[in-house]
């Protein structure tokens, strides 16, 4: 859109605030949120304040936050107080989008709203708040009785980094698997994901446990384990290598490689070889995490050969973790493969091994001219850290040749989700 167009639409929506039609007026509101139009914040405020149709002012509040201008802060807390438990929910869930730490006061009062939708989304905006101290409070609410609450305050705990809840959590945890219930599915989930974002080492007994015994929840107990990140947990996930479930064992994949168990090994390099492609890409990342030198003429194999478009730049990603520079002469005359994903992985992996070298130099050029704009990208940001004169002092943004990183974290994935930041 144009700023003339964004200009004119927007002046429409203001127009429309004015409306004897509610429905006309709350539409006019969403419409500027969504165009996040600062110039309406005043038009928006003096509605929230003032409109005698709780939708509208409800709309207002949502529409706010979204816009995130700080001038709407202090209305939005005098929203909490609003007749209409519709808009005291919009407003503390607007609060909640805009981080309004100034609103931590009328936020804990909100705890005490006798409306349940309301309460919650008090709960829930506190946790966005990154007020460490704001843990202490949340956490006698784990004892509620009311399973939406009790999920809603580990979502707040687990934002807000509160290490004192994790006893807690492992008690809440093992209760639930000493007598399972399929209605208690997610709030185990979520006390899984809590523990394993906490780096919660205390945890692992019981989220051991989980991956063997409770439908639902034993991949992301798996992958929690991988995300803290100890040797200890390594045996309970070689386990999980052997079980039927595929999501396990792509959970237990991922993690071994991120734990670094090379006890592992022989098992992991099984999965290579598996007919379901997605084992194979995330057992040549993992392989490659581990610096497991033993696969490169199978990771080789996968990088020409393999059926799968995105086991091969996975397969050329793992050798780029491997580190080898004697791998560069076989990995040069990609440059000319019909996939542009693993051109794209070229670049990353050439950039990673020997960025300096005259012939991954020309590859590099030769990438960052590619039709596909992933592609280029990829190869001028391989340049931009590895293209530097000899002599030429290099700066910590780009210094030349960085180590492969010890995080299992892959650059296809990043690329997949986030193209911009890889």
């Amino acid at each position: 859109m144009s700023d003339y167009d964004f200009v004119l639409l927007e002046q429409r929506c203001i127009d429309n605030l004015k409306s004897p039609n509610p429905r006309q007026r709350s539409q006019a509101v969403q419409e500027l949120g969504k165009l996040k139009s600062a110039g309406a914040v005043p038009h928006l405020i003096t509605l929230l304040r003032e409109d005698v149709n709780t939708y509208v002012r409800s709309a207002c509040a949502e529409a706010l936050g979204y816009i995130g201008d700080n001038t709407a802060i202090f209305p939005l807390m005098d929203a909490l107080r609003d007749p209409c438990s519709f808009v005291r929910r919009a407003a503390a869930i607007a609060l909640g989008q805009m981080q309004a730490k100034e609103a931590q006061g009328a936020l804990l009062n909100a705890l005490n709203d006798g409306n349940f939708y309301v309460r919650r989304a008090a709960i829930n905006a506190i946790g966005k708040l990154e007020i460490p101290d704001m843990g202490a409070v949340l956490l006698p609410l784990l004892a509620t009785p009311d399973m939406r609450i009790r999920r809603t305050v580990l979502i707040a705990l687990r934002r807000l980094r509160t290490r004192e809840a994790v006893p807690h959590m492992i008690a809440m945890l093992r209760a639930y698997l000493a007598s399972p219930n399929q209605r208690d599915l997610p709030v185990v989930k979520t006390l899984v994901v809590a523990l394993g974002d906490l780096q919660a080492r205390e945890a692992l007994p019981v989220l051991a446990d989980v991956v063997r015994g409770y439908v639902g929840a034993r991949s992301l107990a798996a992958s929690a384990i991988g995300q803290i990140g100890e040797a200890e947990g390594g045996p309970v996930l070689l386990e999980a290598l052997a079980d039927k479930s595929l999501n396990l064992q792509l959970a237990a994949l991922k993690g071994l490689g991120r734990i670094g168990y090379r006890e592992a090994l022989p098992a992991m390099r099984e999965f290579l070889t598996s007919p379901d492609p997605r084992l194979r890409r995330v057992a040549a990342l993992a392989l490659g995490n581990l610096r497991d030198t033993t696969v490169i003429p199978t990771l080789l194999k996968m990088v020409y050969d393999d059926s799968s478009p995105l086991v091969r730049p996975a397969a050329l990603e793992a050798l780029g973790l491997l580190g080898d520079r004697q791998l560069i002469p076989h990995l040069l005359p990609l440059v000319n493969d019909s996939n542009a994903y693993l051109r794209a992985a070229l670049a990353y992996t050439l950039g990673s091994l020997d960025g300096n070298t005259p012939a991954v130099q020309e590859v590099l050029r030769k990438l960052a001219q590619d039709q596909v704009g992933h592609v280029a990208y990829a190869a001028e940001r391989a340049l931009l850290k590895c293209d530097k004169p000899k002599g030429e002092p290099v700066s910590p943004k780009t210094q030349a040749c960085p180590e492969p990183p010890k995080k299992y974290f892959s650059w296809l994935k990043r690329f997949l989700t986030h193209p911009k930041s890889v």
